[in-house]
């Protein structure tokens, strides 16, 4: 888990890979509607929402996507814990790309404009925080590039 203060500062750190300026396009697009999903091919799949729609009973772990997370008009809690301490609390799923595990997690918060990125061997609850808005993008994991963009 890695907290960016703001984009600026994800740009500074990781700028000049393709999939995170692809992100980072994606974190600054405007005019986007809420709960509606958008991607770029299967590499990149970004929406804002209300936290509440994030909001899980369990913490989540996914395989072949990073979670990022960026607090738009508030700011944002998750819980995050690695995986390998975790315990299933359901099987992988294949076509969702999730699993559900339960256990101990920290608590952070990720304050308006900064940038979360979760990695695949950690697992993420997003609290729900009334009135706030993130935008939430899931990375590939696979290499530097985009190679269908």
């Amino acid at each position: 888990m890695r907290i960016f203060r703001d984009r600026a500062h994800l740009e500074e750190v990781l700028g000049g890979v393709t999939k995170w300026e692809r992100t980072l396009e994606a974190l600054r697009a405007g005019g986007r509607h809420l709960g509606v999903m958008y991607s770029v091919g299967d590499s990149l799949t970004t929406m804002r929402a209300r936290t509440t729609a994030f909001a899980t009973d369990d913490l989540v772990a996914r395989r072949r996507y990073q979670c990022v997370l960026s607090p738009v008009d508030g700011d944002a809690a998750v819980e995050v814990a690695p995986v390998a301490t975790l315990a299933p609390a359901g099987p992988y799923s294949d076509l969702t790309d999730r699993r559900y595990l339960r256990g101990d997690a920290r608590r952070h918060t990720v304050r308006r404009g900064a940038v979360l990125v979760i990695g695949p061997d950690e697992a993420v609850r997003v609290l729900p925080v009334p009135d706030t808005t993130v935008t939430v993008a899931y990375v590939t994991v696979e290499g530097a590039t985009f190679p269908n963009k």
